[in-house]
């Protein structure tokens, strides 16, 4: 499957999809690269690449070996390997990764941490920003 995000196209085999039109509460877990373009309420985790388009909205943790982020985050993101932050993006919470890139324009209010030893963190979205994720339920 072909993916483009703003200026980057990426090829990936995408094993797991969550459409533009569905909204996830609780958890998703996939051991391979996934698309999310709908709204997860929860964490995601995948060993392999997450994607997100730019309509997704997730409120929880994101962890895997990549993220690719064009749509909008309130929680915690943790990469292993590289994150890539696209220009449509906005994140509100904590990021987490060895190496990042950033487009311009991408909206972040978020502590970030860049460091070889990434370890995932159990603070919770409601920790960091409680009017934010109260004001949005």
């Amino acid at each position: 499957m072909r993916l483009a995000l703003c200026e980057r196209t990426l090829y990936v085999t995408l094993h797991s999809y969550v459409g533009s039109n569905t909204t996830i509460k609780g958890n998703f877990e996939c051991k391979e690269d996934f698309l999310v373009e709908g709204t997860v309420e929860g964490n995601l985790r995948s060993e392999g690449l997450i994607v997100l388009g730019k309509e997704s909205v997730v409120k929880g943790e994101v962890s895997a070996k990549e993220v690719a982020i064009s749509g909008t985050i309130v929680g915690t993101v943790t990469c292993l390997e590289r994150l890539e932050i696209f220009e449509s993006a906005k994140i509100k919470g904590t990021i987490q990764a060895p190496i990042l890139k950033m487009a311009s324009g991408a909206q972040i209010n978020a502590r970030i941490i860049m460091s070889r030893n990434v370890e995932l963190i159990s603070q919770s979205p409601e920790d960091s920003y409680p009017s934010l994720v109260k004001a949005s339920k």
